[in-house]
């Protein structure tokens, strides 16, 4: 049940930190406490699960030390409860990737695919021709699909966890990605192109039952305004917008804070 219970974690918490305590010993009266998981996820904002059987007032000493505690590596914790009993638990991490998914193989995707993976995603490539969708063209790459991008996009799992950038090669293209993707929970969702083609693209969706919400939702045209001209100027402008998504940020320069010194 606590692998079960795992599971589901992972699932939820796409995006964050997964800690596991799991009771290595215990006064042996509590025997079948031994083999008990603790688990306690932060989707890294303002959301905390915390699952487990133990009474109340050990998993509260319990949350307490995984809050206040730096953890650099598994470890054992000692924890007392009111009774003065003694458990031993042994505590380890998970921290899930980020994930984005580039569709289109293109020019601008090299640079964007390089960057993301140097900031620690796990970046999929989608692109339906041979030459552009292959590992020696995205080495930073988690995985490269060459195929249809409808065939490719019935294998995706976009949550909450997920940028998904749509950079392909034709309006067309675009179009049939953003109807797959726009009705999904991802974090980020961006499209490239002209503002008058974006106005095209978002009044033909919205005519076709696009969720009401998808002129707020979608980062198009993409990338951050840095004046960007060449690819990988456009990839940094792309990213930098991905991760003020992620992370919160304004998009505003630091130096706009003149108190700062």
């Amino acid at each position: 049940m606590s692998f079960a219970k795992l599971l589901s974690a992972l699932n939820w918490n796409s995006a964050g930190v997964i800690d596991t305590l799991t009771v290595i010993d215990c006064n042996p009266k509590q025997a079948s406490l031994l083999g008990q998981m603790i688990i306690i996820q932060s989707d890294g904002k303002s959301e905390t699960k915390v699952e487990g059987q133990l009474e109340s007032f050990v998993m509260d000493k319990i949350l307490d030390i995984v809050r206040t505690t730096s953890w650099t590596k598994p470890v054992i914790i000692l924890v007392e409860d009111q009774q003065k009993n003694t458990y031993r638990l042994f505590w380890d991490r998970i921290v899930q990737k980020l994930r984005a998914i580039v569709f289109g193989g293109g020019h601008i995707s090299q640079p964007l695919v390089q960057i993301l993976s140097l900031i620690d995603f796990a970046v999929t490539v989608i692109d339906d021709r041979p030459e552009f969708a292959n590992t020696a063209r995205f080495p930073g790459a988690h995985q490269v699909v060459c195929n249809n991008f409808q065939l490719a996009m019935k294998n995706l799992t976009i949550d909450n966890g997920t940028a998904v950038i749509i950079v392909t090669r034709g309006h067309r293209y675009d179009l049939d990605c953003l109807r797959a993707t726009m009705g999904s929970n991802a974090r980020y969702l961006g499209m490239i192109g002209s503002r008058k083609r974006i106005r095209e693209i978002v009044n033909l969706v919205q005519e076709e039952g696009a969720p009401i919400d998808i002129e707020k939702r979608l980062h198009a045209p993409i990338g951050l305004d840095i004046k960007a001209e060449t690819p990988a100027e456009i990839a940094l402008s792309i990213a930098a917008e991905v991760v003020t998504a992620f992370r919160g940020g304004s998009g505003c320069p630091l130096s706009g804070h003149k108190e700062a010194f």
